[in-house]
Parts: C-alpha cells; sequence; structure tokens
C-alpha cells in the first residue's frame, strides 16, 4: 500500500476572487447570517485543502472540458491554460456541497483555481 501524498497547495487569484465573491454575496443576501455561513465555507474548504493534500487526485475529471458549446470549450481552454500557466496540467473539481472546486493537480502540487456555486452555470476564469 502506498503511502499517501503529501502535495504542495496553492491558491491562484480567481480561487481568492470567488471566495471573496462568495462573503459578499452572503451579505447581500442575508446579512445577519452571512460571517456564519462563510464561516461554514472556509471550514469545509480548510477540509478539503487537507483532503486534497493528502490525495490530489481525490476530485473528479473537471467535466466542463468535454463541453461542445462555444462558452463551454472556450472555458476549457481559459482553464487549461490557467492550470499550465501554473506547471499542474490535471483539470479535476471537487463537490464542496453546495459548491464546486476547480484545482489542477501534477507532480505533487495541487492549486485550486476557482470555486462556483452548484447553481451557477459556470467558472469565472479569466
Amino acid at each position: 500500500m502506498a503511502l499517501p501524498a503529501n502535495a504542495r497547495l496553492q491558491a491562484a487569484e480567481s480561487f481568492i476572487r470567488d471566495v471573496r465573491f462568495v462573503h459578499e454575496f452572503l451579505r447581500q443576501q442575508d446579512p445577519t447570517l452571512a460571517d456564519q455561513r462563510y464561516g461554514v465555507l472556509l471550514q469545509q474548504l480548510k477540509e478539503a485543502r487537507e483532503h486534497l493534500r493528502w490525495n490530489p487526485a481525490a476530485g473528479r475529471p473537471a467535466r466542463f472540458l468535454q463541453s461542445r458549446s462555444a462558452h463551454g470549450q472556450a472555458l476549457a481552454a481559459r482553464a487549461a491554460a490557467l492550470a499550465r500557466a501554473h506547471g499542474v496540467p490535471q483539470l479535476r473539481e471537487l463537490v464542496v456541497k453546495p459548491y464546486l472546486l476547480l484545482y489542477a493537480e501534477g507532480t505533487g502540487r495541487v492549486v485550486l483555481l476557482a470555486l462556483k456555486h452548484e447553481r451557477q452555470l459556470s467558472f469565472h476564469i479569466d
């Protein structure tokens, strides 16, 4: 039995932007519960990071990579370019209910790329 990985984790600016956006959205939606709900999300993301640190391939292959629409193909190209820019080729997604975490992994590294709510149509990748 192989020992688990101890991958090095990083967060891309796009991921940090998305997490901040969630906080702002929660504040607009319900200011009285926003900080509590945001704290729950942060805890979930912490657990997801630890999970990915020990099992970088835990997420499923990113589903939008198979998209046939022009929008989906453009998103896939931007995500692949972002992953290449960070030197990690495998695009994967991990469910962190009710969010979906897009990340890239390879050679002992994991880069968190984007976060979207399950109701959003697609990730926002510049």
